[in-house]
């Protein structure tokens, strides 16, 4: 059957949040308006989609996210070791379990000129609350107190223990209470803390960032950043081989492989914490069915996926969302491993019809995606599974991930079976929050008491042992019943040029052009 299966394609893929580098910067820098001054102190940074704010709170695209975290910074930060750091907060107290004081960095300047103090603290993480499209995360704060110009007091409505890793998050930068935020408005001036102040951006073509020179952390090394739009993998690839861009987002393991025998650039690769995974809509049917889930996780083979989309550059999830990196991972959880028989039996005991088609969406572009998804539906099709599939477009949001107003009898606001998607958690609550019932982007997962009871034992400790243990009763709970099936992991690559030195990798979530203001140009 793999053989088969492994005929109908040809082996590409994007790989999420990769970050590379090549092309000799110093010698072929653009200014500000595109002329060529052969300065050594530009990076050109080639992105396959073009932002489409300049506001970090709106979460529309990664591509927005890639210029707006040079912009913006946030009470908390995190280092490419994904350990919790001092932003604009230097320093904090856990005062009990829903009380955090922060005090903030005195003297740090907006890109306009004005100080930062509690109250633009105060204003912005609001702003999060009362925005629908990204309030899940921040829903749990109860109040924010402005106890001085440098004292920010914040309580939460229960336990929380991932809030500093929620606040770390790019939506939750600070922006300065004066700018004008409306979205045509803030779009042309930017008002923000980081590295990189705003110069100019053509909707669709290039975004320009200069450094500022006031910033909190020192003035960057780097004096210009260009994001440039170049939506084909090949050109962009191109363009670091000929020095026209110095990084390159997004590339295909066929590019990966063109740069290989480059001389000038070294490819580096770190574990991710990204698991990408099939979400199924466990409250219609057949998926409501615990043996139809179970027939579909023994219908796949993970390696052989693996193997033909990925070329081996990926690691099974075996069912669990954490990855073996991090504390609180389970190893001996089933790993339903590629049975045929197994999955006919189960599917027989289901009364499984063998006239249902089930329908399967996606929302990434890529052609690794298509390859994937025609590798499910032939494992499928050899169990008796028809399944069809379809690119989502549009605010997925909605689309996708909206709830309903009863979770426990729906109805849906969404017409689907299967969804393929990835999870890139900052903190090991954000892999299952989201399945609570009340969770606004809880858009599949059942009312269920136990497992309701699993997630907030992971919340109701600050204890780290005491966390774990409730991580790993709540991840056998859900490969039990796999109501949300975890497929693999896959690793973060960066290609560095030797032009450009002092380069960190960046987090496990996203490999971001991390510390750019630091990197060493040559």
């Amino acid at each position: 059957m793999k053989k088969r299966v492994f005929a109908l394609f040809t082996a590409m893929f994007l790989l999420c949040g990769m970050l590379a580098g090549c092309g000799p910067t110093g010698s072929s820098s653009t200014t500000t308006d595109g002329s060529d001054d052969g300065a050594k102190d530009t990076l050109i940074v080639a992105i396959p989609e073009s932002p489409t704010y300049m506001d970090p709170m709106v979460q529309a695209s990664i591509g927005t996210y890639r210029v707006t975290t040079q912009m913006f910074d946030r009470l908390v930060m995190m280092d490419n070791d994904m350990n919790l750091v001092p932003g604009l907060a230097e320093s904090w107290e856990v005062i009990d379990d829903t009380t955090t004081v922060f005090h903030l960095r005195q003297g740090v300047k907006f890109h306009n000129g004005e100080e930062m103090t509690s109250e633009d603290v105060k204003y912005s993480l609001e702003r999060c609350i009362a925005n629908p499209g990204v309030n899940y995360n921040y829903l749990i704060i109860e109040s924010i107190t402005c106890d001085d110009d440098y004292t920010v007091t914040i309580k939460t409505s229960a336990p929380f223990n991932a809030l500093l890793y929620r606040l770390s998050l790019d939506a939750a930068s600070i922006i300065c209470k004066s700018a004008d935020t409306s979205a045509e408005e803030f779009n042309k001036n930017p008002v923000g803390t980081g590295p990189f102040k705003f110069v100019s951006w053509e909707l669709g073509g290039d975004v320009v960032l200069e450094a500022f020179e006031d910033y909190w952390g020192g003035a960057p090394a780097v004096k210009r950043v260009i994001f440039r739009t170049i939506p084909e993998a090949l050109n962009r690839t191109i363009g670091l081989e000929t020095g026209e861009v110095d990084l390159a987002y997004d590339l295909g393991i066929t590019d990966l492989e063109s740069l290989a025998d480059n001389a000038s650039v070294t490819t580096l690769t770190s574990p991710s914490t990204t698991v990408w995974y099939v979400g199924m809509n466990v409250q219609k049917a057949p998926f409501d069915n615990e043996k139809v889930r179970q027939a579909v996780a023994y219908a796949l083979d993970p390696q052989g996926y693996i193997d033909l989309v990925f070329s081996g550059e990926a690691t099974p999830a075996n069912y669990t969302m954490l990855p073996p990196s991090v504390d609180g991972y389970v190893s001996d959880c089933s790993d339903y491993s590629c049975n045929v028989e197994k999955a006919k039996e189960l599917l027989a005991e289901a009364n499984w019809d063998p006239n249902t088609v089930i329908k399967a969406v996606y929302y990434y572009t890529d052609q690794a995606t298509v390859d994937l998804m025609t590798a499910v539906q032939a494992y499928l099709a050899d169990v008796g599974i028809k399944m069809e599939f379809e690119l989502v477009e549009g605010d997925l949001a909605t689309i996708l991930w909206a709830a309903p107003a009863d979770q426990t009898n729906g109805p849906r606001a969404v017409d689907w079976d299967i969804c393929y998607a990835a999870n890139a958690a900052l903190s090991l609550h954000e892999y299952y929050d989201r399945y609570r019932t009340g969770s606004p982007t809880n858009s599949h997962t059942p009312e269920d008491a136990e497992l309701n009871r699993l997630i907030d034992a992971t919340n109701a400790s600050a204890d780290v042992n005491a966390q774990n243990e409730a991580f790993k009763e709540l991840i056998k709970y859900e490969n039990e019943n796999l109501f949300t099936m975890a497929l693999y992991y896959q690793p973060i690559f960066l290609i560095t040029s030797d032009k450009i030195g002092d380069i960190q990798k960046g987090t496990p979530q996203f490999c971001i052009n991390w510390d750019i203001q630091n990197w060493n140009v040559q």
